[in-house]
Protein backbone atom coordinates (compact mmCIF):
# COMPACT_ATOMS: atom_id res chain seq x y z
CA UNK A 1 0.00 0.00 0.00
CA UNK A 2 1.19 3.68 -1.03
CA UNK A 3 1.07 5.98 1.88
CA UNK A 4 0.68 9.82 0.19
CA UNK A 5 2.47 12.18 2.15
CA UNK A 6 1.72 15.99 0.54
CA UNK A 7 3.53 18.88 0.61
CA UNK A 8 6.61 17.50 0.58
CA UNK A 9 9.44 18.79 -2.43
CA UNK A 10 12.68 17.78 -2.75
CA UNK A 11 15.53 18.67 -5.28
CA UNK A 12 15.54 15.65 -8.19
CA UNK A 13 18.66 17.11 -9.84
CA UNK A 14 21.28 20.14 -9.76
CA UNK A 15 19.25 22.12 -12.54
CA UNK A 16 17.58 23.88 -9.64
CA UNK A 17 14.28 22.19 -10.53
CA UNK A 18 11.89 21.44 -7.67
CA UNK A 19 9.07 19.02 -8.15
CA UNK A 20 6.21 17.92 -5.48
CA UNK A 21 6.81 14.38 -4.28
CA UNK A 22 5.43 11.99 -2.40
CA UNK A 23 7.00 9.34 0.07
CA UNK A 24 5.91 5.70 -1.10
CA UNK A 25 5.92 2.60 1.26
CA UNK A 26 7.20 0.11 -0.19
CA UNK A 27 7.28 -2.51 2.09
CA UNK A 28 4.84 -2.86 4.74
CA UNK A 29 5.84 -6.10 6.88
CA UNK A 30 2.96 -6.86 9.10
CA UNK A 31 4.01 -5.82 13.16
CA UNK A 32 1.83 -8.57 14.42
CA UNK A 33 0.13 -9.26 17.77
CA UNK A 34 1.92 -11.10 20.01
CA UNK A 35 0.32 -13.81 22.62
CA UNK A 36 -1.33 -13.37 25.87
CA UNK A 37 1.31 -12.56 28.12
CA UNK A 38 3.73 -11.33 25.61
CA UNK A 39 4.15 -7.56 24.83
CA UNK A 40 4.87 -6.31 21.05
CA UNK A 41 8.43 -6.21 20.20
CA UNK A 42 10.81 -5.79 16.94
CA UNK A 43 8.42 -4.09 15.36
CA UNK A 44 9.76 -3.21 11.67
CA UNK A 45 9.38 0.06 10.13
CA UNK A 46 7.59 0.92 6.99
CA UNK A 47 10.32 2.02 4.44
CA UNK A 48 9.82 5.65 2.30
CA UNK A 49 10.76 6.43 -1.16
CA UNK A 50 10.80 9.58 -2.95
CA UNK A 51 8.44 10.06 -6.29
CA UNK A 52 8.00 13.10 -8.20
CA UNK A 53 4.64 13.99 -10.17
CA UNK A 54 5.65 13.55 -13.56
CA UNK A 55 4.08 11.95 -16.58
CA UNK A 56 3.43 8.76 -16.95
CA UNK A 57 6.19 6.50 -18.84
CA UNK A 58 4.65 5.40 -21.95
CA UNK A 59 7.06 2.92 -24.40
CA UNK A 60 7.31 6.40 -26.71
CA UNK A 61 8.70 8.43 -24.05
CA UNK A 62 10.96 5.62 -22.33
CA UNK A 63 12.46 5.29 -25.85
CA UNK A 64 13.05 9.20 -25.55
CA UNK A 65 14.43 9.04 -22.00
CA UNK A 66 17.60 11.06 -21.63
CA UNK A 67 17.91 12.80 -18.23
CA UNK A 68 18.90 11.19 -14.58
CA UNK A 69 15.55 11.91 -12.96
CA UNK A 70 12.98 10.01 -15.98
CA UNK A 71 15.20 6.59 -14.68
CA UNK A 72 14.58 7.49 -11.45
CA UNK A 73 10.93 7.99 -11.98
CA UNK A 74 10.68 4.72 -13.82
CA UNK A 75 13.29 2.98 -11.39
CA UNK A 76 10.72 4.23 -8.47
CA UNK A 77 7.54 2.58 -10.30
CA UNK A 78 9.65 -0.72 -10.87
CA UNK A 79 10.10 -0.61 -7.10
CA UNK A 80 6.14 -0.22 -6.94
CA UNK A 81 5.27 -3.20 -8.55
CA UNK A 82 8.35 -5.33 -6.74
CA UNK A 83 10.74 -5.48 -9.76
CA UNK A 84 13.61 -4.81 -7.55
CA UNK A 85 16.58 -5.63 -10.24
CA UNK A 86 14.84 -3.48 -12.71
CA UNK A 87 14.98 -1.14 -10.18
CA UNK A 88 18.56 -1.35 -9.55
CA UNK A 89 19.20 -1.11 -13.20
CA UNK A 90 17.19 2.34 -13.90
CA UNK A 91 19.11 3.67 -10.45
CA UNK A 92 22.46 2.53 -12.19
CA UNK A 93 21.66 4.37 -15.43
CA UNK A 94 20.56 7.59 -13.68
CA UNK A 95 23.42 7.81 -11.52
CA UNK A 96 25.59 6.94 -14.83
CA UNK A 97 24.03 9.85 -16.51
CA UNK A 98 24.42 12.06 -13.57
CA UNK A 99 26.66 11.23 -10.38
CA UNK A 100 25.58 13.99 -8.28
CA UNK A 101 21.91 12.70 -8.49
CA UNK A 102 21.12 12.57 -4.69
CA UNK A 103 17.67 10.98 -5.50
CA UNK A 104 18.94 7.79 -7.50
CA UNK A 105 21.73 7.06 -4.65
CA UNK A 106 19.28 7.26 -2.19
CA UNK A 107 17.21 4.68 -4.18
CA UNK A 108 19.29 2.71 -5.24
CA UNK A 109 20.28 2.62 -1.34
CA UNK A 110 16.77 1.75 -0.34
CA UNK A 111 16.40 -0.68 -3.08
CA UNK A 112 19.45 -2.22 -1.39
CA UNK A 113 18.01 -2.38 1.75
CA UNK A 114 15.04 -4.04 0.76
CA UNK A 115 17.23 -7.50 -0.74
CA UNK A 116 18.98 -6.85 2.92
CA UNK A 117 22.11 -5.44 0.92
CA UNK A 118 22.50 -3.29 4.26
CA UNK A 119 26.06 -2.16 3.49
CA UNK A 120 25.47 -1.16 0.04
CA UNK A 121 22.42 0.12 0.79
CA UNK A 122 24.44 2.81 3.41
CA UNK A 123 26.85 3.28 1.04
CA UNK A 124 24.24 4.69 -1.29
CA UNK A 125 22.76 6.80 1.71
CA UNK A 126 26.04 8.41 2.56
CA UNK A 127 26.77 9.49 -1.18
CA UNK A 128 23.17 10.96 -1.01
CA UNK A 129 24.02 12.90 2.00
CA UNK A 130 27.23 14.03 0.82
CA UNK A 131 25.98 15.56 -2.73
CA UNK A 132 23.05 17.23 -0.63
CA UNK A 133 23.44 17.12 3.52
CA UNK A 134 19.80 18.63 3.49
CA UNK A 135 18.22 15.94 1.72
CA UNK A 136 15.83 14.75 4.19
CA UNK A 137 14.73 11.57 2.28
CA UNK A 138 18.44 9.96 2.24
CA UNK A 139 18.28 10.67 6.11
CA UNK A 140 14.79 8.59 6.66
CA UNK A 141 16.05 5.61 3.74
CA UNK A 142 19.25 5.78 6.22
CA UNK A 143 17.57 5.28 9.40
CA UNK A 144 14.97 2.09 8.37
CA UNK A 145 18.33 0.57 7.11
CA UNK A 146 20.02 1.15 10.78
CA UNK A 147 16.29 -0.19 12.19
CA UNK A 148 16.77 -2.84 9.97
CA UNK A 149 20.00 -3.51 11.34
CA UNK A 150 18.99 -3.46 14.75
CA UNK A 151 20.90 -0.68 15.25
CA UNK A 152 18.22 1.84 16.83
CA UNK A 153 20.21 4.42 18.11
CA UNK A 154 21.55 4.71 14.71
CA UNK A 155 17.60 5.29 13.40
CA UNK A 156 16.41 7.73 15.54
CA UNK A 157 19.56 9.91 15.21
CA UNK A 158 19.01 9.61 11.24
CA UNK A 159 15.46 10.24 11.63
CA UNK A 160 15.57 13.01 14.14
CA UNK A 161 17.83 14.49 11.47
CA UNK A 162 14.98 14.29 8.80
CA UNK A 163 12.71 15.77 10.91
CA UNK A 164 15.28 18.87 12.11
CA UNK A 165 15.19 19.19 7.78
CA UNK A 166 11.75 18.91 7.35
CA UNK A 167 9.21 18.61 10.15
CA UNK A 168 6.14 17.59 8.70
CA UNK A 169 6.95 14.50 7.03
CA UNK A 170 4.50 11.99 8.88
CA UNK A 171 6.13 8.79 7.85
CA UNK A 172 9.53 9.51 9.83
CA UNK A 173 7.90 10.85 13.06
CA UNK A 174 6.06 6.88 12.55
CA UNK A 175 9.45 5.53 11.53
CA UNK A 176 11.10 6.66 14.60
CA UNK A 177 8.00 5.52 16.63
CA UNK A 178 8.34 1.98 15.24
CA UNK A 179 12.27 2.62 17.00
CA UNK A 180 11.13 3.60 20.34
CA UNK A 181 8.81 1.01 20.12
CA UNK A 182 11.74 -1.78 19.75
CA UNK A 183 13.50 0.31 22.78
CA UNK A 184 10.61 -0.11 24.96
CA UNK A 185 9.80 3.64 24.98
CA UNK A 186 5.72 3.28 24.83
CA UNK A 187 5.42 6.98 25.53
CA UNK A 188 7.84 8.03 23.02
CA UNK A 189 6.26 6.18 20.42
CA UNK A 190 2.85 7.20 21.03
CA UNK A 191 4.28 11.02 21.02
CA UNK A 192 5.42 10.40 17.75
CA UNK A 193 2.72 8.87 16.12
CA UNK A 194 0.29 11.56 17.48
CA UNK A 195 2.50 13.61 15.49
CA UNK A 196 1.90 11.99 12.25
CA UNK A 197 -1.84 11.44 12.96
CA UNK A 198 -1.84 15.25 13.45
CA UNK A 199 0.71 15.73 9.65
CA UNK A 200 -1.65 12.79 7.97
CA UNK A 201 -4.71 12.35 9.52
CA UNK A 202 -6.24 9.81 6.78
CA UNK A 203 -3.87 7.49 7.05
CA UNK A 204 -4.72 4.52 8.49
CA UNK A 205 -1.38 2.52 9.24
CA UNK A 206 -0.87 4.89 11.72
CA UNK A 207 -3.76 4.57 13.61
CA UNK A 208 -3.13 1.41 13.83
CA UNK A 209 0.44 1.71 14.75
CA UNK A 210 -0.48 3.95 17.36
CA UNK A 211 -3.41 0.95 18.29
CA UNK A 212 -0.84 -1.73 19.15
CA UNK A 213 1.00 1.19 21.06
CA UNK A 214 -1.77 1.97 23.32
CA UNK A 215 -2.20 -1.92 23.71
CA UNK A 216 1.68 -2.36 24.42
CA UNK A 217 0.37 -0.20 27.71
CA UNK A 218 -2.82 -1.69 28.96
CA UNK A 219 -4.63 0.98 27.59
CA UNK A 220 -7.04 -1.60 25.40
CA UNK A 221 -10.20 1.22 25.40
CA UNK A 222 -7.44 3.26 23.27
CA UNK A 223 -5.99 0.92 21.07
CA UNK A 224 -9.43 -0.57 19.86
CA UNK A 225 -10.92 3.08 19.40
CA UNK A 226 -7.40 2.94 17.75
CA UNK A 227 -8.00 -0.05 15.81
CA UNK A 228 -12.12 1.28 14.95
CA UNK A 229 -10.73 4.62 13.16
CA UNK A 230 -8.08 2.77 10.64
CA UNK A 231 -10.55 0.20 9.60
CA UNK A 232 -13.17 3.10 9.16
CA UNK A 233 -10.45 4.56 7.14
CA UNK A 234 -9.48 1.36 5.54
CA UNK A 235 -12.11 -1.61 5.79
CA UNK A 236 -9.58 -4.08 3.98
CA UNK A 237 -6.76 -3.74 7.04
CA UNK A 238 -6.45 -7.04 7.97
CA UNK A 239 -3.71 -6.58 10.73
CA UNK A 240 -6.26 -3.91 12.28
CA UNK A 241 -8.91 -6.72 12.71
CA UNK A 242 -6.50 -8.82 14.25
CA UNK A 243 -5.03 -6.16 16.78
CA UNK A 244 -8.93 -5.11 17.80
CA UNK A 245 -9.62 -9.08 18.16
CA UNK A 246 -6.66 -9.39 20.49
CA UNK A 247 -7.94 -6.55 22.33
CA UNK A 248 -11.34 -7.86 22.89
CA UNK A 249 -9.47 -10.77 23.76
CA UNK A 250 -7.43 -9.30 26.26
CA UNK A 251 -10.78 -7.77 27.85
CA UNK A 252 -12.22 -11.32 27.84
CA UNK A 253 -14.83 -10.75 25.09
CA UNK A 254 -14.65 -13.45 23.45
CA UNK A 255 -17.11 -13.49 20.97
CA UNK A 256 -16.33 -10.01 19.16
CA UNK A 257 -12.63 -11.47 19.47
CA UNK A 258 -13.61 -14.65 17.69
CA UNK A 259 -15.21 -12.22 15.10
CA UNK A 260 -12.76 -9.98 14.21
CA UNK A 261 -9.72 -12.36 13.79
CA UNK A 262 -12.31 -14.72 11.76
CA UNK A 263 -12.42 -10.84 9.59
CA UNK A 264 -8.18 -10.93 9.61
CA UNK A 265 -8.11 -14.27 8.41
CA UNK A 266 -10.73 -13.88 5.64
CA UNK A 267 -9.30 -10.55 4.36
CA UNK A 268 -5.59 -12.28 4.52
CA UNK A 269 -5.75 -15.97 4.87
CA UNK A 270 -1.50 -16.03 5.65
CA UNK A 271 -1.64 -13.57 8.09
CA UNK A 272 -0.55 -15.98 10.42
CA UNK A 273 -1.01 -13.91 13.92
CA UNK A 274 -3.74 -13.90 13.63
CA UNK A 275 -4.51 -18.15 13.52
CA UNK A 276 -1.74 -17.88 16.78
CA UNK A 277 -4.85 -15.29 18.11
CA UNK A 278 -7.32 -17.31 17.41
CA UNK A 279 -5.44 -20.69 18.27
CA UNK A 280 -5.35 -17.97 21.96
CA UNK A 281 -9.06 -17.55 22.25
CA UNK A 282 -9.73 -21.48 21.41
CA UNK A 283 -7.30 -22.24 24.06
CA UNK A 284 -9.21 -20.09 26.69
CA UNK A 285 -12.24 -22.10 25.38
CA UNK A 286 -11.06 -25.08 26.01
CA UNK A 287 -10.90 -25.99 22.29
CA UNK A 288 -7.40 -27.64 22.27
CA UNK A 289 -7.69 -28.80 19.12
CA UNK A 290 -8.59 -26.03 17.26
CA UNK A 291 -6.54 -24.51 19.10
CA UNK A 292 -3.89 -26.95 17.90
CA UNK A 293 -4.73 -26.32 14.35
CA UNK A 294 -4.73 -22.47 14.31
CA UNK A 295 -0.97 -22.67 15.76
CA UNK A 296 -0.28 -25.37 13.46
CA UNK A 297 -1.57 -23.08 10.65
CA UNK A 298 0.14 -20.04 11.01
CA UNK A 299 3.26 -22.37 11.81
CA UNK A 300 2.51 -23.35 8.08
CA UNK A 301 2.28 -20.37 6.76
CA UNK A 302 6.18 -19.32 8.16
CA UNK A 303 7.47 -22.23 7.55
CA UNK A 304 10.23 -21.11 4.75
CA UNK A 305 10.84 -17.61 6.10
CA UNK A 306 12.22 -16.12 9.51
CA UNK A 307 9.36 -14.63 11.32
CA UNK A 308 10.60 -12.99 14.29
CA UNK A 309 7.43 -13.75 15.43
CA UNK A 310 6.65 -17.36 15.03
CA UNK A 311 8.75 -18.17 18.28
CA UNK A 312 5.70 -16.83 20.47
CA UNK A 313 3.71 -19.35 18.03
CA UNK A 314 5.47 -22.47 18.87
CA UNK A 315 5.30 -21.01 22.92
CA UNK A 316 1.60 -21.05 22.54
CA UNK A 317 1.11 -24.47 21.09
CA UNK A 318 3.92 -25.77 23.99
CA UNK A 319 1.15 -24.79 25.98
CA UNK A 320 -1.29 -26.93 24.82
CA UNK A 321 0.99 -29.52 24.30
CA UNK A 322 1.24 -29.88 28.10
CA UNK A 323 -2.53 -29.94 28.67
CA UNK A 324 -2.63 -32.58 26.42
CA UNK A 325 0.41 -34.09 28.57
CA UNK A 326 2.75 -34.42 25.80
CA UNK A 327 6.22 -33.59 27.30
CA UNK A 328 8.54 -33.85 24.97
CA UNK A 329 6.35 -31.88 22.26
CA UNK A 330 6.20 -29.52 24.55
CA UNK A 331 10.03 -29.48 25.14
CA UNK A 332 10.53 -29.66 21.13
CA UNK A 333 8.54 -26.49 20.73
CA UNK A 334 9.56 -24.54 23.50
CA UNK A 335 13.26 -25.50 21.61
CA UNK A 336 12.31 -24.20 18.05
CA UNK A 337 11.16 -20.84 20.37
CA UNK A 338 14.40 -20.13 21.35
CA UNK A 339 16.27 -21.00 18.36
CA UNK A 340 14.60 -18.68 16.15
CA UNK A 341 14.04 -15.95 19.24
CA UNK A 342 17.55 -16.47 21.78
CA UNK A 343 16.70 -14.00 23.68
CA UNK A 344 13.09 -14.79 24.71
CA UNK A 345 12.45 -14.92 28.34
CA UNK A 346 9.50 -17.02 28.52
CA UNK A 347 10.69 -19.25 26.92
CA UNK A 348 13.56 -20.62 28.88
CA UNK A 349 10.92 -20.24 31.69
CA UNK A 350 8.82 -22.41 30.32
CA UNK A 351 11.42 -24.73 29.66
CA UNK A 352 12.69 -24.71 32.61
CA UNK A 353 9.39 -25.41 34.74
CA UNK A 354 8.82 -28.66 32.77
CA UNK A 355 12.80 -29.59 33.63
CA UNK A 356 11.92 -28.77 36.97
CA UNK A 357 8.85 -31.32 36.61
CA UNK A 358 11.29 -34.16 35.01
CA UNK A 359 13.59 -33.40 38.05
CA UNK A 360 15.89 -32.32 35.77
CA UNK A 361 16.88 -29.83 38.10
CA UNK A 362 20.40 -28.36 37.14
CA UNK A 363 19.47 -27.97 33.62
CA UNK A 364 15.89 -26.42 35.19
CA UNK A 365 18.33 -24.13 37.16
CA UNK A 366 20.33 -23.04 34.11
CA UNK A 367 16.97 -22.19 32.00
CA UNK A 368 15.59 -19.90 34.78
CA UNK A 369 19.03 -18.31 35.33
CA UNK A 370 19.01 -17.34 31.69
CA UNK A 371 15.42 -15.90 31.78
CA UNK A 372 16.19 -13.98 34.31
CA UNK A 373 19.76 -12.45 32.95
CA UNK A 374 17.44 -11.41 29.91
CA UNK A 375 14.57 -10.03 32.02
CA UNK A 376 15.53 -9.14 35.64
CA UNK A 377 11.76 -7.79 36.21
CA UNK A 378 10.11 -11.42 34.94
CA UNK A 379 8.18 -12.13 38.33
CA UNK A 380 7.20 -16.12 37.28
CA UNK A 381 10.95 -16.83 36.57
CA UNK A 382 12.51 -16.42 39.92
CA UNK A 383 8.70 -18.22 41.38
CA UNK A 384 9.60 -21.12 39.28
CA UNK A 385 13.52 -21.19 40.36
CA UNK A 386 12.03 -20.52 44.11
CA UNK A 387 10.61 -23.89 43.44
CA UNK A 388 13.21 -25.46 41.96
CA UNK A 389 15.71 -24.21 44.73
CA UNK A 390 13.02 -25.92 47.23
CA UNK A 391 13.98 -29.22 45.36
CA UNK A 392 17.77 -28.36 45.27
CA UNK A 393 17.39 -27.87 49.19
CA UNK A 394 18.30 -24.54 48.64
CA UNK A 395 16.03 -22.93 51.62
CA UNK A 396 17.33 -19.20 51.49
CA UNK A 397 17.90 -18.83 47.80
CA UNK A 398 14.05 -20.67 47.46
CA UNK A 399 13.14 -18.03 49.49
CA UNK A 400 14.69 -14.30 48.28
CA UNK A 401 13.05 -16.09 44.78
CA UNK A 402 9.90 -15.47 46.10
CA UNK A 403 10.03 -12.54 47.68
CA UNK A 404 11.45 -11.29 43.96
CA UNK A 405 8.42 -12.54 42.97
CA UNK A 406 6.06 -11.53 44.96
CA UNK A 407 7.78 -7.78 45.14
CA UNK A 408 7.43 -8.05 40.99
CA UNK A 409 3.98 -9.78 41.02
CA UNK A 410 2.45 -7.20 43.26
CA UNK A 411 3.80 -4.14 40.95
CA UNK A 412 2.72 -5.58 37.86
CA UNK A 413 -0.64 -5.92 39.24
CA UNK A 414 -0.76 -9.91 38.82
CA UNK A 415 -2.11 -10.85 42.61
CA UNK A 416 -2.93 -14.52 41.99
CA UNK A 417 1.49 -15.22 41.14
CA UNK A 418 1.61 -12.48 44.31
CA UNK A 419 -0.06 -15.09 46.94
CA UNK A 420 1.11 -17.77 45.64
CA UNK A 421 4.55 -16.68 46.24
CA UNK A 422 3.45 -15.75 49.82
CA UNK A 423 2.41 -18.46 50.11
CA UNK A 424 5.53 -20.60 49.61
CA UNK A 425 7.22 -17.67 51.82
CA UNK A 426 5.49 -18.72 54.59
CA UNK A 427 5.34 -22.73 54.48
CA UNK A 428 9.43 -22.17 54.46
CA UNK A 429 9.87 -19.88 57.23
Amino acid sequence: MSIQLNHLKQVLNQQHRQNVVRITEIIRRTIYLLGLSAIFINPVAASAIQLSQTRAITTDSYIAQTTAEDFVQQGVQKLETGDLKGAIEDFNQAIQIDPNSASAYSMRGQTYTLQGEFQQALNDFNQAIEINSNFAPAYNNRGFAHLQMGDLEGAIADFNKAIDINPNLALVFNNRALAHLQQGNIQQAIADFNQAIEINPDQAEYYYKRGRAYLNNGDIQKAIADFNQAIELEPNLAVAYNGRGFAHLQQGNIQPAIANLNQAIEINPNLSMAYNNRGLVYLRQGKIQQAIDDFNQAIEINSNEINSNLFLVYNNRASVRLKQGKIQEALADLNRAIAINPNYAQGYSNRGFIRLQQNNLQTALADLNQAIEINPNYAQAYYHRGLTRVQLGNKEGAIADFQKAADLSRQQGDMTLYQNAQQQIQQLQ
